[in-house]
């Protein structure tokens, strides 16, 4: 096995390190996310935690590290009495602000394209020890069956859908943008984006990672592939940013709506407090060739921008 595509990274870290997955659940517009994790304090102890983001308000639940488990070699999390894990989640959560107690379960996993080069959606960047920041993509697009009981209201989640994403590493970029969208208006469509401030090799680059799958077919958007950033601009209440690749041009344009507080990592601790939208509206345009092959809006969007990509004024 390629040690990028290994679920769980921190079996012999020390701090400063911190590892986060992204569990998302959508039905219609409502997007409930949950985020298991940990940070590995100076003195060598992991610090649990569950993040709970909706589209009414955020949530951040801690625990002791003698209640954190993770199995190594596939997806399976668990955090006091919650799981999560490739099958789906069964959770229990309380504190004076939000109960959540019930179970999910997940159909089949939609992974994204995997090759030596891009063992995982890094690219050749997954096998470079030294990176502040790792990112991996779990499913791209997941069937869901179950109910939660939400502050003593149940929610059925029969015919939604999912999305599994992770980050690692020592601290989240200091300026990034992330965009997901698996749900569009009439097309079998599944969207991830983000454009960051890598450090690297005492310098700097603007890394971008992309990946539109349209039912069968997948069209990667990566740096290490020689995507560029053609613009950023601000139209009302939309961002537009314009990625170019050989004969390919994608467009995004993401609706700009106040987000939810989140805990983010910074030099391996959770102390940093970024912003994001559970379910805002997004625009997606590929072309090939100036041939349009999609246009489309999907809904439920996650967004975050954290500050302003180097470069560009928007």
């Amino acid at each position: 096995m390629i040690p990028t595509d290994k679920f769980f990274q921190g079996e012999n870290k020390t701090h400063p390190f911190f590892e986060g997955w992204y569990f998302k659940h959508q039905i219609g517009n409502n997007v409930y996310a949950f985020i298991p994790g940990y940070s590995i304090a100076e003195n060598g102890e992991k610090s649990p935690f569950i993040q709970v983001i909706s589209h009414e308000h955020s949530e951040i639940f801690y625990f002791d590290s003698a209640q954190l488990f993770i199995e190594k070699e596939h997806l399976f999390i668990k955090i006091g009495e919650n799981i999560f894990s490739e099958k789906g989640i069964s959770l229990s959560l309380t504190n004076g602000n939000l109960s959540i107690h019930g179970t999910i379960d997940y159909g089949d996993f939609t992974p994204i394209h995997r090759t030596y080069y891009a063992p995982s959606i890094m690219g050749p960047f997954s096998y470079f020890a030294f990176m502040e920041c790792y990112h991996g993509i779990l499913s791209m697009k997941h069937s869901l069956q179950g109910e939660l009981v939400w502050n003593d209201q149940p929610i059925d989640f029969d015919q939604g859908i999912g999305y599994i994403e992770k980050d690692w590493g020592s601290s989240f970029p200091a300026t990034y943008v992330w965009a997901q969208c698996n749900q569009f208006e009439t097309s079998d469509a599944r969207f991830f984006f983000s454009a960051a401030e890598i450090p690297f090799l005492g310098g700097r680059f603007l890394g971008i990672i992309a990946v539109l799958q349209i039912q069968s077919e997948e069209y990667r958007f990566a740096t290490y592939y020689g995507a560029k950033i053609l613009s950023i601009v601000q139209e009302k209440d939309y961002l537009v940013i314009t990625i170019k690749q050989q004969q390919l041009k994608l467009t995004l344009a993401v609706l700009q709506k106040d987000g939810h507080p989140l805990m983010a990592p910074h030099k391996g601790l959770m102390n940093r407090v970024i912003r994001e939208k559970a379910s805002t509206e997004i625009y997606v345009t590929l072309q090939k060739n100036n041939e349009t092959l999609l246009e489309q809006k999907g809904i439920a969007a996650g967004f975050e921008e954290v500050d302003h990509l180097h470069g560009f004024t928007y």
